[in-house]
């Protein structure tokens, strides 16, 4: 058996209980069970106590404890030690060589039982918090994966295959999610589904060169990968042919994120084309955000692309210039046999002065509405 000492909680459905000592073992049919020490009103020397049993271990190995290796930051070495994975905290515990403490750490990345794991690093009502992904591909674009576990009901059949245990509680397991990640250089990884219309979404700047290269079925990792390294090489040739801010992931990231098309503006049938000038500074920093265009008064479009533009965080200061970056809101009603309605509007040479003109940025809008009027807005120059 191989017994570690943890505390957590787990708010249930009717009360707030604390998790003491747990054991982690396998059964006389080989199966790893988890027992461990509960106690009631969330206080160890609580005199509601109780020993409960679930199915499975909320470890990534078993046993628990393996060899592995650690890099505590990007400038050392890595480190040899044992290591357990918590995959229900995320919480690496480890020992180091000659020191029988268990130590709870945060590394770069870690190796345990052949799998290496990288930190991304992600927030939640403001609270930084660490998660760990192992990469499935390696390349200019990333595919990451991403194990969790969760206490669970157990389902039908492992309730049957289970009645002869009546210590496990409610029937319940430690079940594994696995989710994947897109990251695409220099920018946060993005969680997709294994599916045709997510990797559309992802790769959205080669997205129609991409979909016919896509079945119309649940993907392989394996055809994942040959997606991923397929879109790569779209964009190595596209970068060669663009400024390379245009093409840069993390600033592409935050304008998809930001700039969202109004829903009551679209459902009027309202498009239009907004030129945004802004300057990059030599510690990366996006300043002088103006709209060059008309006003789109009413309708919320300049605003909208410049409230994007003032939020982005620093970039790259090799960026360093004046730019203008032209954002098109386009409209597609599937009752009209026309396609999609683009603006025609375009800011004169004058207005762009000595800028560099980025590639335009599309964001669409799609509705199947009888009776809707398209029209397109520009505005006025104050």
């Amino acid at each position: 058996m191989i017994r570690l000492t943890f505390l957590f909680c787990l708010l249930s459905v009717f009360s707030l209980k604390t998790y003491g000592q747990y054991t982690v073992y396998q059964d006389e049919k080989g199966q790893v069970m988890t027992t461990m020490d509960v106690y009631g009103s969330a206080r160890i020397n609580s005199t509601a106590y109780n020993k409960v049993t679930v199915l499975g271990s909320p470890f990534l190995t078993y046993p628990v404890w393996q060899e592995g290796k650690v890099l505590l930051d990007r400038s050392g070495k890595e480190i040899n030690c044992r290591l357990a994975y918590n995959l229900v905290t995320s919480e690496i515990l480890c020992q180091f060589a000659g020191d029988s403490a268990v130590k709870i750490i945060t590394p770069e990345l870690f190796t345990i039982n052949g799998i290496e794991f990288v930190r991304q690093q992600s927030s939640l009502v403001g609270i930084n918090y660490y998660q760990y992904a192992s990469i499935v591909h390696n390349g200019p674009t990333k595919f990451l994966k991403s194990l969790t576990k969760r206490l669970e009901p157990m389902n039908s059949s492992e309730i049957i295959n289970n009645k002869h245990n009546k210590d496990i509680l409610n029937s319940s397991i430690y079940r594994t999610q696995t989710n994947y990640y897109i990251q695409k250089a220099g920018a946060r990884p993005d969680l997709i589904s294994l599916s045709k219309n997510s990797l559309l979404d992802i790769f959205y700047e080669q997205s129609e060169k991409i979909a016919a290269k896509i079945p119309d079925k649940n993907l392989t990792l394996f055809e994942v990968v040959d997606i991923i390294n397929y879109y790569d090489s779209l964009m190595a040739v596209a970068r060669t042919a663009t400024y390379p801010l245009s093409q840069n992931p993390l600033f592409n990231q935050l304008l998809h994120s930001k700039i969202i098309y109004p829903n009551w503006v679209g459902n009027q049938g309202i498009y239009g084309r907004v030129y945004a000038g802004f300057d990059i500074d030599s510690l990366g920093k996006v300043s002088r955000v103006t709209i060059l265009s008309p006003d789109n008064v009413g309708f919320g479009f300049a605003q909208l692309v410049q409230n994007a533009l003032e939020k982005l965080p620093n970039l790259d200061p090799t960026y360093i210039g004046n730019y203008v970056l032209p954002v098109t809101f386009t409209f597609t009603n599937s009752y009209e046999q026309a396609g999609p309605h683009i603006p025609i509007n375009r800011l004169s040479t004058d207005r762009v002065g000595n800028r560099i003109v980025l590639d335009e940025f599309v964001v669409p809008y799609a509705i199947s509405k009888k009776g809707i009027t398209s029209k397109e807005v520009w505005g006025y120059y104050r």
